[in-house]
């Protein structure tokens, strides 16, 4: 009965686990549970496929464990990828270990074979990038008449080779080696390629170098499925062709359209912006999404503005498009690791423009009314932070009111993100607003907004965030790395509002909630870092508002700062919390009958007196019979933020009562 119950739970994980532990031990397993596991893997793989990080276990027990034929063959058939790109280092490793392997015994050799019908697969069905197996073209060609290699080498060969490729001692070397020989069918078909240019503008023909072998049978059947099944998933759609064809297009015919002029004997060149239109015609192909794949991709899309080509138009309606059939309208059926990928790579062309597209604009708007916040969480909490608003209505309609549904049901991981992803989103908001577009044309993040609509956005997000914020804390008051978090934005937005050249009259400090949780924390970390905004406020912020002071919002910042840092002084320096209340904000309200009644034991004037906070008085305690001022030793090392702070506002109160007496 337990051996069923074992063989019930040994599932894919404990597999690749077993096979990670072969590769260290040089030693394939011997396991029962694993041997009939991997009798059935190759079944389930054929339908399902491996993700990146399982082929590459895969890949690395292959080319370094001694194994035999038989085991060699069956862990082959299972390195069929889940998506339709197998990464090209698992492809070139697998090249280089039959390129050095194939000579050494018959077993190797028949090894080198597999795995070179493996790689004839891939390039028919071009599932990885076709370059890296490109550049060991004539080294594979020269083994076309090495034994039992030459037939998938030819159709490898047959599958790379371009018109510029063929030259008379290949067609030479075909014709000796087919002469040698008894019977050399596949050479033929090569030779026959060779020798006809016609034939290389054609699409070429799968299937033309298959052998009759079960085994290689099975092992094409699994790697042309992976194309086969993806282009099924819903054939009609043009739009589902477009995200999954990321074809090689050949070079050799770019230069061919550039006309060079023979003016009196000489040559007249074209200028540098005829040639880049010229090269960006010919490879921009209809399916504009493929542009997503590469960083030149990238580049066509942020620098091609030609009218005729329209660009990126095609690009932005086909993206939307594609985004609405595939996450809102649900028409294209594709699986969820497509769309993660999808996502990812709208992402990193964000990350490279550093703007949000305006077709994503739309998409998030739409999409977020019905998103639960955890599918694809990450790459949609990342693509919130390059929206775009060309309004503060827009922002706070489209956006912000779907978003808070999300937020205020969400757990603390839920909060952490979307403080941090909102962060960022008005991190980028005030880059962009300080430095000017340089292209005019560039369609592809929407209209440019007036200086006074970026204020009015960033100042609504800042104010939101910060409401935000409050909520977090009220919520979850001990959660650390959420504190930290909340602490960084009012970090980040303090530094923001002081960006040069132009300063906005807008002053964000942090909410109640947040600053007497960090004032009252048991933690001294909290405490400090409270301290280190504080002072900055009072270096950067309190001079900078003389100059906006009349601002009505600005008043009243500057108002609650000073309550807060009378509260700040008074409670932990002279013990004097409750009784100037009147000072400070947080018992401002409270009269001494209500604080005589409910607070018998507890004395508000000194609870949070440095020498009897609870974040400092561990500190205190143990050096208090060790150094002659313990406390003024403890802030120096443990807090020096607060030390500063402290001495800061002590001075200050001194200047002001010396002014005062000399008013008098």
């Amino acid at each position: 009965m337990s051996g069923q119950e074992d063989e019930y739970y040994y599932d894919r994980s404990m597999f690749f686990k077993e096979l990670s532990q072969s590769i260290e031990r040089n030693k394939l397993s011997t396991n029962v549970l694993f041997s009939n596991y991997l009798n059935d893997f190759k079944d389930i793989v054929q339908h399902n496929g491996l993700v990146h990080e399982e082929m590459n276990i895969v890949c690395q027990l292959l080319c370094t464990v001694d194994l035999s034929v038989q085991n060699f063959r069956r862990i082959l058939l299972t390195l069929v990828p889940e998506e339709p790109s197998i990464p090209h280092d698992i492809c070139e490793e697998l090249i280089v270990w039959a390129l050095s392997a194939y000579r050494q015994n018959v077993n190797d050799t028949t090894k080198a074979q597999c795995i070179l019908y493996w790689i004839l697969y891939v390039v028919e069905e071009k599932l990885t990038n076709m370059d890296i197996i490109d550049k060991y073209y004539k080294v594979l060609f020269h083994l076309c008449n090495y034994q039992n290699l030459s037939q998938p080498i030819a159709g490898i060969i047959y599958c790379l080779t371009k018109s510029d490729d063929v030259q008379n001692w290949m067609i030479t070397c075909c014709k000796n080696i087919i002469e040698g020989s008894k019977s050399e069918p596949y050479l033929n078909k090569l030779l026959t390629f060779f020798e006809s240019p016609n034939l290389m503008n054609n699409t070429r023909q799968k299937g033309l170098f298959d052998c009759n072998n079960t085994f290689y049978k099975e092992l094409a059947c699994g790697l042309r499925s992976v194309r086969k099944e993806l282009m099924n998933i819903h054939p009609q759609s043009t739009h589902t062709q477009q995200l999954i064809e990321y074809e090689r297009k050949s070079s050799y015919t770019f230069y061919s359209k550039i006309q060079f002029v023979d003016v009196n004997n000489k040559f007249e060149f074209p200028s540098t912006e005829e040639l880049a239109k010229s090269f960006i015609k010919e490879c921009s192909s209809n399916n504009s999404l493929a542009l997503l794949g590469s960083v030149s991709g990238w580049f066509k899309l942020l620098m091609n503005n030609d009218k005729k080509l329209n660009l990126q138009q095609r690009f932005s309606n086909n993206l939307y498009h594609s985004l609405d059939q595939i996450f809102l309208s649900n028409e294209v059926n594709v699986k969820s690791s497509q769309k993660s990928k999808f996502l990812n790579e709208i992402l990193e062309f964000q990350k490279f423009a550093h703007r949000g597209l305006a077709a994503v604009n739309i998409f998030i708007f739409q999409y977020i009314i019905s998103w639960d916040g955890i599918e694809n969480s990450r790459v949609i909490y990342e693509l919130f932070e390059y929206l775009t608003f060309t309004s503060e209505e827009e922002l706070k309609n489209s956006f912000l009111e779907k978003l808070y549904a999300i937020f205020i049901t969400g757990d603390e991981l839920i909060y952490r993100m979307v403080i941090n992803s909102l962060t960022n989103l008005l991190c980028n908001l005030y880059f962009n607003s300080k430095q000017t577009r340089s292209n005019k044309n560039c369609t592809l993040f929407g209209e440019e907004l007036r200086e006074e609509t970026e204020f009015e956005i960033v100042k609504c997000l800042t104010k939101y965030i910060s409401h935000w914020c409050s909520i977090c804390i009220y919520n979850y008051p001990q959660e650390e790395q959420l504190k930290h978090t909340v602490y960084t934005f009012f970090e980040k937005v303090s530094v923001l509002e002081n960006l040069k050249p132009t300063i906005w009259p807008i002053w964000t400090i942090m909410p109640p909630s947040v600053f007497y949780n960090g004032l009252m924390s048991v933690n001294i970390y909290w405490l400090d870092r409270l301290s280190r905004l504080m002072l900055r406020h009072i270096k950067f912020d309190t001079n900078r508002i003389e100059d906006i002071a009349e601002s009505p919002s600005i008043l009243r910042m500057l108002q609650l700062f000073d309550m807060y840092m009378a509260d700040f002084f008074n409670a932990l320096h002279t013990g004097v919390l409750f009784d100037k209340r009147e000072e400070g904000f947080i018992f401002k309200s409270l009269n001494e009958e209500e604080v005589e009644k409910d607070f018998k034991i507890v004395n508000l004037n000194v609870c949070f007196q440095m020498e009897k906070h609870i974040a400092l008085a561990p500190y205190y305690m143990n050096a208090e019979h060790t150094v002659e001022d313990p406390l003024e030793d403890l802030l120096r090392t443990e807090a020096p933020n607060l030390h500063m702070l402290i001495f800061m506002l002590n001075q200050n109160l001194q200047n002001d009562t010396e002014n005062d007496i000399s008013t008098s």
